[in-house]
């Protein structure tokens, strides 16, 4: 317990002694921290010495399409809506509801249709 009220304290104070990085692009003029333009000038692409290089957390997440995974996330959500109205209505055969293809008995007409 004593180390974990600790950690948030060193971590403060690391942040704190590293302070804020500024690097100057001369060809474009450009002043700009490296930490948040994954060590690069945003206009040229210039890497200043000493520049920390994007954490690889970042590079995977730049790699990642993710519109496309939103739109397969947002299908697959909608198959799943979709088969839930289905079964509340009545649609699925019964081997997709769990009852295994035999008629559950509360499902039998209680008697025949009457014809006269």
């Amino acid at each position: 317990m004593r180390c974990a009220l600790r950690a948030p304290g060193a971590v403060i104070a690391r942040l704190r002694l590293s302070g804020p990085v500024r690097a100057y692009c001369e060809a474009d003029r450009w002043s700009f921290d490296p930490r948040y333009t994954q060590g690069r000038c945003p206009v040229c692409g210039w890497r200043p010495e000493g520049a920390a290089p994007a954490p690889t957390w970042l590079a995977i997440a730049n790699r990642v399409d993710w519109e496309v995974l939103g739109l397969l996330l947002f299908a697959d959500v909608l198959v799943l809506v979709g088969l839930a109205v289905a079964s509340a209505a009545g649609l699925l055969p019964h081997s997709f509801t769990g009852g295994g293809g035999v008629t559950p008995a509360h499902t039998v007409v209680a008697s025949a249709p009457r014809l006269h």
